[in-house]
């Protein structure tokens, strides 16, 4: 697998550069995140591992950059900032995972696989699929979903797996385990929260108001459900002039 580590830290950046050739995998090591963009539209990177603070743009822009430029592969954090805060930001501009330092290598190596196995098996699988569920219309090669009588919106990869599991299974309540199983994998190692901040994400994307959803629904202390949005009956007014006065069917007949 060919892998693009940027990290402006000489020793750090170095490190990771062997640990990753030690496990087989081609390793480009650059420090800027131009030098990334560069690489990613050449095309032939697999992975890009990225450290948060970079000297021309940090590593969260750089992450919303690359997926809006349609790179699907894995984009996965190593960085000393730890916080809660770094690790959500990092999935909402578009991360697969993030790893912190220190770290163990086995542990980084195993990491980068198994996402790098899930987006491998997402593209193979999205080929061609459109899946539509009410009046929501979900092109999975394309990364896009649609609703009805509103333009597509680009989904990270992530977000396309998550929204997939739960449109298939529409109507039925999904936990957050089944979720993270059919999204992140069986070998996934990391906060269970990381669904609620996809949710999130997801409703900023579908919903007309994210705080009163009207497709993803959480069903508390369970997990979520996505339920396709009533149609809505289109109600003529009666005229005020047509009444029970016998007026009435032939009102009916001027509009049928």
């Amino acid at each position: 697998m060919r892998v693009v580590i940027v990290d402006p830290r000489p020793i750090t950046g170095e490190v990771l550069r062997y640990v990753l050739a030690e496990a087989g995998h081609e390793v480009i090591l650059v420090q800027s995140g131009a030098a990334v963009i560069r690489a990613v539209v050449d095309g032939g990177v697999d992975a890009v591992l990225l450290e948060a603070q970079l000297p021309d743009l940090d590593g969260w822009e750089l992450c919303k950059e690359l997926r809006g430029r349609r790179y699907t592969g894995p984009l996965i954090f190593v960085s000393e900032q730890g916080s809660t805060r770094a690790k959500v930001r990092a999935f909402e501009h578009g991360a697969d995972d993030f790893i912190v330092e220190p770290y163990d290598p086995a542990e980084l190596v195993a990491r980068v696989g198994a996402v790098a196995r899930r987006c491998q098996r997402a593209d193979y699988q999205a080929m061609g699929t459109v899946l539509k569920v009410g009046d929501v219309e979900l092109a999975i090669g394309e990364l896009t979903v649609r609703v009805a009588g509103r333009e597509p919106v680009l989904l990270t990869p992530t977000e396309m797996r998550l929204l997939e599991c739960l449109m298939r299974n529409s109507q039925i309540t999904i936990s957050r385990e089944t979720l993270i199983e059919r999204t992140w994998g069986y070998d996934f190692v990391g906060e269970s929260n990381r669904v609620d901040v996809y949710i999130s994400r997801l409703r900023k994307k579908l919903e007309r108001d994210p705080a009163a959803p009207e497709y993803l629904h959480t069903v508390r202390g369970v997990g979520y459900v996505f339920r396709p949005a009533p149609r809505r009956a289109n109600v003529v007014a009666l005229p005020s002039s047509v009444g029970v006065n016998g007026h009435v069917e032939d009102f009916i007949q001027s509009i049928g």
